[in-house]
């Protein structure tokens, strides 16, 4: 890694994604180009048993422990975990993160970083269910439990957001420092936006499309991810009783 400043670390987890790392690598560098910061690629093979990381490794091969990492798990341990894994990683002054499946554009942080600088907020979160937002291809049945649970936890916590459940986000690096985050798993994303308002950070949101991925299919365990969102719930609202 080059000494200079990085204003902008990108983390992108990655788990068995070996048939769209080609088109991944087509739009980061697309992103890349029009960024125009010094930045960093943080890429977190979370336990993949395809060959998502020999890809990486392959397409970056001139790149790799300059201004591109590649850190391999050696199990799955989710997207939180990922995130945990590529912020103790990062250097720059902000921290971003984006799905590996392309299903919103990379090059949303261009704006989300100009916007997050200018008002001097501590999060922007992409928020595809934002009024300004869209939906493009997606089958409804992906969007149930997410639309859903963000709207859920909007009743819950007052806190006045369209999407809780969205990675593709920019933190400011000492506020994502500060916000303890227990899971490894997708409760992260709201997770985080929730002990983030209890710490008092400003949070904002960008509407965004939300496409539907090209390759390969979702990691999401659905019973799983039901389970843990409602057990989430339920102690923010026992902690309510309880004041």
């Amino acid at each position: 890694m080059s000494d200079k400043k990085i204003d902008l670390s990108i983390i992108i987890p990655c788990f068995n994604e070996t048939e769209g790392i080609d088109y991944l690598a087509f739009k980061l560098k697309d992103f890349e180009e029009k960024l125009n910061q010094p930045h960093e690629l943080i890429f977190v093979d979370d336990g993949s048993y395809d060959l998502t990381c020999e890809k990486l490794t392959k397409l970056y091969k001139d790149r790799n422990g300059k201004d591109i990492k590649i850190i391999k798990h050696a199990k799955n341990r989710g997207v939180g975990g990922a995130l945990k894994t590529g912020i103790s990683n990062s250097c720059g002054d902000y921290i971003a993160a984006i799905d590996s499946d392309c299903t919103y554009e990379p090059s949303d942080l261009i704006k989300m970083f100009k916007i997050i600088k200018d008002e001097k907020a501590d999060i922007i979160t992409a928020s595809p269910y934002h009024p300004e937002g869209s939906i493009l291809n997606v089958p409804y049945y992906r969007l149930f439990l997410s639309r859903n649970l963000s709207n859920l936890y909007d009743f819950v916590s007052k806190n006045k957001l369209y999407t809780y459940t969205s990675m593709v986000r920019i933190y400011r690096r000492e506020a994502i420092k500060n916000i303890d985050f227990k899971s490894d798993g997708f409760l992260a994303m709201s997770e985080i936006l929730i002990n983030g308002y209890k710490k008092k950070f400003k949070i904002i949101e960008y509407p965004t499309a939300l496409k539907a991925r090209k390759f390969g299919s979702s990691k999401a365990k659905t019973l799983k991810l039901i389970k843990e969102h409602l057990g989430f719930i339920i102690k923010m609202l026992l902690r309510k009783e309880n004041r």
